[in-house]
C-alpha cells in the first residue's frame, strides 16, 4: 500500500446512482457504471425504500421491480441488499463491477441520494429521467428534478436509449457565464476521456420592439440584428478561450445559433444524435435566487439524450 503524502493528488469521489427497479433507472445504472469505470472512481448503487412499513408488520420477500412496502427490520433490510447486489450483477457488464457498493436507505427518494453523495463526495450523481413514481404524462420525475436542483456535485439526468453510435458528440451550451464556463470545462474533460467530439453551442434572441415603438410589429431592426450576431460569435470564442486549452487534441466544433437556447440545443443534440447534452445551472439570464435556470430545467424536460447539470460546488 503506498504510503499518503503532501503531494499525492486526492481521489476522485464515486459515481452514486440512484434506481428504483424502473427501466429508467436501469438505463441511468448501465450509464453510470460505464461513466465510472471511464473516470476510474467507485459507482455507488442507492435504492431508496420510500414506504417501509413498521417493524411488526408483514409484508412479502422484496422482488424486483421493490413492492411499494417493505420490512424496517435489519433481516429486511439485508435481503433488500442482497437482491439489489444480484440484479447489479446481472445488469451491468462483469467489466465494469470491480469497484461497486449498494446502498439500501429508508428515507425521501432525492434527498437520501443528495446525502449519500455529499457524505461520499460523489463526483456525480446519475438518475433517471422519470422512475416507478412517475406518471407517464411527466417528462422528468419528481426525484430527478429534486436532485438536479439541490444535489452538491454534478448531475446526469438519463433519458431513452438511442440508437446511434457511442462516443460520438458531446453537446454544451454556453452563454458567457460563469456557469456556463464551468459546464464547457466538465464537457471538454469528458470529451477527452471517451474521444468524444466536443460541439460548442451558443444560442441567442434578437430583441423584439414593443408593440408601441415607431418599429411596429417588426421584431428587430436590421442594423441591430448584425451586431448582435458578432456579439454572440464573440461570446463564443471567448467562452472556448477561458474554457479550453489552446493545445488540446479534442475535435472542437461550434456554432452560434438564432433561437431560444433551450431549444435550439434540444435540436441540436437530437439531430448530431449527441450522446450527451451539458448545460451550468443557471445562464446570464437566470435570477440569482433560482437554483435550476429555466432553459436547464426545459432541456432537462425535452432533450432525448442524457443530460448533464453541472453544478457549482457547495460553497461557490
Amino acid at each position: 500500500m503506498t504510503e499518503p503524502n503532501a503531494t499525492t493528488k486526492p481521489a476522485a469521489g464515486p459515481v452514486v446512482v440512484g434506481v428504483d427497479g424502473s427501466i429508467a433507472s436501469e438505463r441511468a445504472l448501465l450509464w453510470a457504471a460505464e461513466h465510472a469505470f471511464r473516470m476510474q472512481v467507485g459507482l455507488r448503487v442507492v435504492l431508496v425504500r420510500t414506504h417501509p412499513v413498521p417493524v411488526t408488520a408483514v409484508a412479502p420477500a422484496p422482488v424486483w421491480p421493490w413492492p411499494v412496502v417493505h420490512h424496517r427490520d435489519e433481516q429486511g433490510v439485508a435481503e433488500t441488499r442482497k437482491m439489489l447486489t444480484e440484479i447489479v450483477s446481472a445488469t451491468i457488464p462483469a467489466k465494469f463491477d470491480d469497484n461497486v457498493t449498494v446502498d439500501v436507505i429508508d428515507g425521501d427518494g432525492a434527498s437520501s441520494i443528495i446525502e449519500v453523495a455529499r457524505e461520499h463526495r460523489a463526483s456525480l450523481i446519475v438518475v433517471g429521467r422519470r422512475g416507478r413514481g412517475g406518471f407517464k404524462r411527466l417528462l422528468l420525475g419528481s426525484v430527478s428534478d429534486e436532485v438536479a436542483t439541490y444535489a452538491p456535485c454534478p448531475v446526469v439526468i438519463t433519458g431513452k436509449q438511442q440508437e446511434w453510435e457511442p462516443q460520438s458528440t458531446i453537446v454544451v451550451g454556453v452563454d458567457g457565464s460563469p456557469d456556463s464556463d464551468r459546464a464547457l470545462a466538465w464537457a471538454a474533460h469528458q470529451a477527452g476521456l471517451v474521444g468524444s467530439r466536443l460541439h460548442v453551442v451558443h444560442a441567442w434572441e434578437p430583441p423584439y420592439a414593443a408593440p408601441d415603438s415607431l418599429a411596429g410589429t417588426m421584431p428587430f431592426l436590421a442594423g441591430d440584428q448584425a451586431e448582435l450576431a458578432k456579439h454572440a460569435q464573440k461570446v463564443l470564442d471567448d467562452s472556448i478561450a477561458r474554457s479550453i486549452p489552446t493545445d488540446t487534441s479534442l475535435t472542437v466544433t461550434s456554432a452560434v445559433l438564432e433561437g431560444y437556447p433551450s431549444a435550439v440545443l434540444t435540436e441540436v443534440a437530437s439531430g448530431d444524435h449527441a450522446e450527451l447534452l451539458v448545460i451550468g445551472t443557471r445562464g446570464l439570464g437566470g435570477f440569482s435566487s433560482m437554483l435550476l435556470g429555466s432553459v436547464a430545467h426545459q432541456c432537462l424536460h425535452h432533450a432525448v439524450c442524457p443530460v448533464a447539470v453541472i453544478r457549482p460546488a457547495e460553497g461557490e
